[in-house]
């Protein structure tokens, strides 16, 4: 089992030591071959943090925040591993989870992206495997329409129709704070596109995978630990380059506000 770890870090100092902790704390079968870290100019102690640790991990430093897609990207162009599992610098991995995932890649050669189940800091399993984000649930999270019952029915098939699952399904999208990436899915759906600076990059990344002909898959049995933590922006930035890459994405793929998609009759 060859396969590369790919983190992007930003002022990521008060989460990075737990994730490398997670990574330096699997057994031997389950390490990856490498640790690739890229910094988007942090001004905090990340960079420190990650020194600090007696690991192996590969650092780039970019000069400025080049956005996640396009620092993820340059962290697979450096990596050597089979299998690219792209992290959040806020999670950890699970005993078994590599495992889980690496098997189930094995067994399922039209797996072009893999998600695990994600655990809150109490064990809660979060909402990862989503259907496509319509102009419906988009209205049900970001409006008043949200508080109504109508409003909740939508938000709760958006967030929970694939999460319940304890066994392999194919839902439309991953969240991207755990994203297995297979040998074929790179060979035939490529990287994450970098017209997104942050947010959707998932989002698209999983429809072209549809489109492409290969399948995007959930493997709960695959667990890891997310806090949640982004510090990326203030909450004001951050809205708006949610905006910006949701008409970005509803542009490039107009199917979406008529409720379509691919991957959704598999």
């Amino acid at each position: 089992m060859k396969w590369s770890a790919i983190i992007t870090t930003y002022n990521s100092e008060k989460v990075i030591g737990r994730a490398l902790e997670s990574l330096s704390d699997l057994q031997r079968g389950e390490k990856p071959s490498e640790i690739v870290i890229v910094d988007n100019a942090s001004s905090d102690d990340t960079i420190d943090i990650i020194n600090s640790y007696n690991l192996q991990v590969t650092i780039i430093l970019n000069k400025k925040n080049l956005g996640l897609s396009k620092a993820n990207n340059l962290g697979a162009a450096n990596a050597k591993g089979d299998s690219l599992f792209f992290l959040n610098p806020d999670v950890e991995l699970m005993p078994g989870a590599v495992t889980a995932l690496h098997e189930f890649q094995e067994g399922n050669p039209e797996a072009a992206i893999i998600g695990p189940a994600m655990v809150d800091s109490n064990g809660v399993r979060q909402s990862t495997a989503r259907t496509w984000p319509t102009p419906a649930v988009i209205a049900a999270r970001r409006t008043p329409l949200g508080t109504t019952a109508l409003g909740k029915r939508i938000i709760h098939k958006h967030m929970s129709r694939f999460n319940s699952s304890d066994t392999p399904l194919k839902p439309h999208w991953l969240v991207g704070a755990a994203m297995w990436l297979t040998p074929g899915g790179r060979k035939r759906v490529g990287l994450m596109s970098e017209r997104y600076f942050l947010y959707f990059e998932d989002v698209e990344w999983c429809w072209r995978a549809w489109q492409r002909g290969m399948e995007v898959w959930f493997e709960p049995r695959a667990v890891i630990r997310h806090v949640c933590s982004r510090e990326s922006a203030s909450a004001g930035i951050t809205l708006t380059l949610h905006l910006k890459s949701m008409l970005r994405f509803m542009a490039e793929h107009p199917g979406v506000l008529l409720g379509a998609g691919p991957g959704r009759s598999r």
